[in-house]
């Protein structure tokens, strides 16, 4: 088994096209990492068994692997890879089905037309895999459509110093984002900020429609006060 230098943070790219590395592999070595390539065969279980990488991307749809046997793979107790962030690299006809896996061995699924801006975004809140507590408060967002607002309002499941998931109305796509203020026990003020969708929940596997959402910014001691409220509350 090999496990990676400490001071080098490693990448594995699986299955991905030229045109697809040429976006992603720029951005993944000015953020530091050694990038790493593999064609997807049998040889790469071998890979994420015995090698630690921190950042693993897959190609999706994954045509010449079963995508669940590389999942189990990677996840099995000896695996060197089992913690690291899974992101599938989804072609846009097929980031809805990608973004089904999430919380199934997939940490996130992001559309290889997004901008690079949200791919850097996107990719690099997973590096930090912030602790997540049940919390059920109501949240008010307020969503600009070219020049109206649309106000809604939803239920946290849970929330972390980087999100929240969201139960109520999954009519927001992915992107879509938006403007938020909620109320936590013993808070001295609401936390307000802005947020985005990154997926819709499957309420087959999760048992509610709604809303995976990433925070951008809080404002003011907001962030100061929810981080230190998730750490107190933490099992």
């Amino acid at each position: 088994m090999e496990r990676m230098g400490s001071f080098q943070r490693h990448v594995l790219v699986v299955g991905a096209k030229d045109d697809a590395l040429e976006r992603i592999a720029p951005m993944l070595r000015r953020a530091e990492f050694a990038v790493h390539t593999a064609q997807p065969s049998p040889v790469v279980f071998d890979l994420v068994l015995g090698t630690s990488f921190e950042l693993v991307l897959v190609s999706y749809p994954l045509r010449e692997l079963d995508l669940d046997d590389f999942i189990d793979a990677l996840r099995r107790d000896g695996s060197w890879c089992r913690k690291a962030a899974l992101v599938l690299l989804a072609e846009p006809d097929h980031l809805e089905d990608a973004a089904a896996l999430v919380d199934l061995g997939v940490n996130r699924a992001i559309g290889l037309d997004w901008p690079e801006s949200r791919l850097h975004q996107a990719i690099g809140d997973l590096l930090e895999v912030a602790p997540r507590i049940s919390l059920r408060v109501l949240v008010h967002l307020k969503v600009e459509i070219t020049d109206q607002a649309k106000r809604a309002l939803y239920q946290t499941v849970n929330v972390s110093r980087t999100g929240m998931l969201l139960r109520g109305d999954d009519a927001l796509d992915p992107g879509t984002r938006f403007s938020f203020f909620f109320g936590i026990p013993d808070g001295r003020r609401l936390v307000e900020g802005t947020g985005e969708v990154v997926r819709r929940t499957n309420p087959t596997r999760e048992g509610a429609a709604g809303l995976g959402v990433r925070f951008i910014r809080i404002a003011g001691e907001g962030e100061e006060q929810l981080e230190s409220f998730v750490m107190r509350n933490q099992r």
